[in-house]
């Protein structure tokens, strides 16, 4: 009986929270400056302040069916593997890095092995990122096998089998999972995902900024005016954006048919000016066209917003996940994993889909255009709204602290501070003298010790 119960709960999305009654429009706030939608420098910040901080989702576990099963992504150029381990079974990420001279070890964007080799030197590592064989370096002195493993990467499967990373190499600052996302877990449970399976995935590449398309993103105050299918499939005067712990819980009510009031008998036909009354005819009942289906679905949608840069959304035919990929200041990929309900006839899937990829097209060309304009360098900030625009700020607001708070950290330590870099302690000295060397030149860095301007 409580299965039952908790099945029933996940077809029902809660509603969201009331507004408190003295709730009113505080006064508006605006956008970060513009630059940060252009700016090399406020981007490589991000990656170090934002990027190498957040758990970021990748995939979900439905997908590997066996061990050895592996998928390869970039992050904000950071390439790195997820995959099923056949020592524990469990999914795990690791660094697309060879140890021995920085090789991709999976070439492919997915397979399946239970042992993965470099195609450069032959060196070989188990689905635990284990090192199995290194060729000739048996007899090497001062060679460790076990020191020189995969790099891992810190990882978390959810409860609902979504799998996130997190680059982040400092244990102390890590923070875990369930505190970084605090209450999503349960949110997420009134959604049923195991009645869902993968159906496709599609990317969109786009030349603009990964905050031009989470603005758009996090708001539907632009629904009526943009998005004229979504516009149909859900109230948008109910649409809400809640803020939680870094991250948005988006609320709408769907729209729901009504059903039409029965049509009045057709009056009987009235007598000629002869003064003969016509006999009436039978008529043929009208036929009703069938009604046709919400792309939506039946319930109204469980749509989360994950700080920075993803979004999972549900309906009751299927859900989908949006993964923002950046990959400099003008330029972000868009990727999309759609999975459908079980045993749902083909012809509702392709509905859905199409009802899905227009409404993203749609954010897509608003952001390709909106980008061009922050490009020219003529609008420098825009005034928010404070209620319809809340997910907006919200999001914002997390990266302007984020960014803030590192960038003091980094003026303090006098150079960059990459979170992900993963310290090499056996380096001889000769090696940590010319590391050194490259730090004081600030190597690599594209920060430079020049004031950023807030």
């Amino acid at each position: 009986m409580a299965s039952t119960k908790v099945d029933i709960a996940r077809q029902v999305p809660s509603a969201p929270p009331a507004d408190e009654p003295a709730a009113r429009l505080l006064p508006g706030e605006h956008t970060l400056p513009a630059s940060w939608w252009t700016s090399e420098k406020v981007f490589e910040l991000e990656k170090r302040s934002i990027f190498n901080k957040s758990w970021l989702f990748c995939i979900h576990s439905s997908r590997f069916n066996k061990a050895g099963d592996y998928f390869r992504f970039t992050f904000a150029g950071i390439n790195f593997f997820v995959i099923k381990s056949k020592v524990d079974n469990q999914i795990k990420a690791f660094h697309n890095v060879c140890r021995h001279r920085a090789y991709p070890v999976v070439r492919k964007d997915k397979g399946s092995s239970t042992v993965l080799g470099c195609k450069y030197h032959g060196w070989s590592y188990n689905s635990d990122g284990k090192l199995l064989k290194a060729p000739h370096f048996n007899d090497v002195e001062g060679f460790v096998k076990e020191e020189n493993s995969l790099f891992p990467v810190n990882t978390h499967v959810t409860e609902q089998g979504l799998v996130f990373v997190n680059f982040n190499n400092d244990p102390e600052s890590v923070i875990p999972f369930d505190k970084w996302f605090e209450g999503l877990n349960s949110e997420l449970n009134e959604f049923d995902f195991s009645d869902y399976e993968y159906h496709m995935s599609y990317e969109l590449d786009g030349q603009f900024n990964w905050k031009t398309l989470m603005d758009g993103y996090q708001e539907c105050y632009h629904c009526p005016t943009a998005h004229p299918g979504l516009s149909s499939a859900f109230k948008m005067e109910t649409y809400k954006v809640v803020p939680k712990n870094r991250y948005c819980r988006h609320y709408a009510q769907i729209v729901r048919e009504e059903q039409p009031e029965s049509e009045p008998e057709p009056e009987p036909e009235q007598s000629s000016w002869f003064g003969m009354r016509k006999q009436a005819q039978p008529q043929p009942s009208p036929q009703k066209k069938p009604k046709k289906a919400n792309p939506g679905g039946e319930f109204n949608g469980l749509w989360v917003y994950l700080f920075p840069t993803n979004g999972i959304n549900c309906y009751s035919p299927a859900w989908y996940s949006i993964r923002v990929l950046p990959v400099s200041p003008t330029h972000t990929i868009l990727q999309y994993d759609i999975f459908t309900k079980k045993g749902l006839d083909e012809d509702t899937k392709k509905e859905f889909v199409d009802f899905l990829q227009l409404v993203e097209l749609e954010d897509f060309n608003l952001c390709q255009l909106t980008q061009k304009n922050l490009n020219e360098g003529v609008y420098s900030s825009g005034y928010l709204h404070p209620l319809k625009e809340r997910g907006v700020l919200f999001y914002q607001n997390l990266v302007r602290d984020m960014v803030k708070e590192h960038f003091a950290l980094e003026q303090a330590a006098g150079k960059p501070i990459n979170p992900a870099i993963i310290s090499n302690k056996k380096a001889n000295k000769d090696v940590q003298e010319l590391e050194e060397i490259c730090n004081q030149l600030e190597c690599g860095s594209s920060s430079g010790s020049s004031e950023l301007q807030w």
